[in-house]
């Protein structure tokens, strides 16, 4: 088939996997590897959730598309107390593994600017080139701690070509593979800037609970209206080979963006 070749859309591996690859086959033939490519905990998830899980294994039969009803319930009850923002569980949206449910909304969109920091996570820039997006990347800066400015945001969306395509701009923190996170000042300064520009931003807080102080914030508190916060259990729990992600929609998108979603 290949004449279908060209008609493809061109993106990358995941470097991340390939460098795991790559140091797995080197393992496999004698060699010392130290690895610094893909990264996994190696601590087992909590014994308890081990064990609800062997209780139900036996559960086969098909769900609703946005995910079991109860699961959306926990979920949305938990990031209200953890998270502390107004989120209900017919605006959770259960997808195997978070990768996923961030390429799912862009690809929602028929066209959009996709606002990446530099550094930032290896997946995001082939998700939005795969759904047909172009990137712009904001260059942070070690004097700055590898955080987005709200100088440098406003830049960016002062330097477009485009004025008429929305803006979705992918924030992760704490960062990958920085590991910092923002104050609730940061926060709220990155809030304004995307309130005057109408920025969706898809709050990637997958390593929230890993927040040494305990103190993470998300910026659904200051920006609700235009954060699709996404979280999941491959970090906190060490279950990454378990693939559950969730998405917490604004209030503002249940009507117009859940649907192209499940």
């Amino acid at each position: 088939m290949k004449h279908l070749e060209p008609h493809l859309r061109e993106t990358n591996q995941s470097e991340t996997l390939v460098v795991n690859e790559q140091s797995q086959i080197k393992e496999n033939q004698g060699n010392l590897i130290y690895k610094f490519g893909f990264g996994q905990s190696p601590f087992h998830p909590p014994t308890h959730i081990i064990n609800v899980v062997k209780q139900h294994a036996h559960r086969k039969e098909y769900m609703a598309v946005q995910g079991h009803l109860k699961l959306r319930e926990a979920v949305a009850a938990f990031h209200h107390a953890i998270d502390q923002i107004d989120i209900s569980a017919d605006r959770v949206i259960i997808a195997p593994g978070s990768k996923i449910l961030i390429f799912s909304i862009m690809a929602c969109f028929k066209t959009a600017d996709i606002f990446l920091l530099t550094p930032s996570w290896v997946s995001y820039e082939p998700q939005a080139k795969l759904a047909g997006h172009p990137v712009t990347r904001i260059h942070t800066s070690y004097n700055d701690r590898w955080r987005l400015t709200p100088e440098l945001l406003e830049s960016a969306c002062h330097s477009r070509q485009d004025k008429q395509r929305p803006i979705i701009m992918v924030l992760n923190y704490p960062g990958n593979p920085d590991g910092l996170t923002y104050t609730e000042s940061e926060l709220k300064a990155i809030a304004d800037v995307a309130r005057r520009h109408h920025i969706l931003i898809i709050s990637d807080e997958i390593y929230g609970l890993l927040n040494y102080n305990g103190d993470h914030r998300s910026l659904a508190r200051y920006y609700p209206e235009g954060t699709i916060v996404t979280s999941g259990l491959s970090k906190w729990c060490g279950a990454g080979g378990w693939r559950l992600g969730v998405a917490l929609l604004p209030k503002s998108l249940e009507s117009s963006l859940k649907p192209c979603l499940i």
